[in-house]
């Protein structure tokens, strides 16, 4: 079977029921068969085909990126208890400096570093945007600390 003969017969379905449909899900289908004009003179079997390969091969990347982000938990964990026991934004940003120039904090490690110091899993899209979360929660940190200890020393 050919797609155009497909597209021609939804689009017979879609005209002959139209109760059946919400307007919405009816003009989604509608431009989704619009798009499929172009391919009209293709084999049915040979469009699903490679849609399937098509399918299966990002499933194979992720898999060998997982394989490859193999984290160094002793760095992660070294980096968390520094940026826990960090009392200044100056001890802060020196701990980011060291970790930023550190050639065994990959993506993966600073991704891990982030969410372990701040306490929840987080997705983040670069290291850069791990390493301004974990910089943020260390900054924060700090000036509630330090809003503690000066009510603190009122009462």
């Amino acid at each position: 079977m050919k797609v155009g003969r497909l597209r021609t017969l939804m689009s017979d379905t879609l005209r002959a029921s139209p109760q059946s449909l919400q307007r919405a899900e009816e003009d989604s289908l509608q431009n989704f068969l619009t798009s499929l004009v172009p391919f009209d003179d293709l084999d049915l079997a040979a469009v699903s085909d490679a849609l399937k390969k098509i399918q299966q091969k990002p499933a194979a990347k992720t898999a060998k990126k997982r394989a490859n982000a193999s984290i160094n938990e002793a760095v992660v964990a070294k980096y968390i208890n520094e940026f826990r026991d960090a009392q200044t934004p100056e001890s802060v940003s020196s701990i980011l400096r060291r970790l930023k120039s550190d050639k065994q904090v990959k993506v993966a490690e600073a991704k891990a570093i982030a969410n372990g110091f701040r306490g929840f899993e987080a997705k983040f899209g670069s290291k850069k945007e791990a390493l301004d979360a974990i910089e943020a929660r260390a900054l924060t940190d700090i000036r509630a600390q330090n809003r503690s200890d000066r009510i603190r020393e009122i009462f």
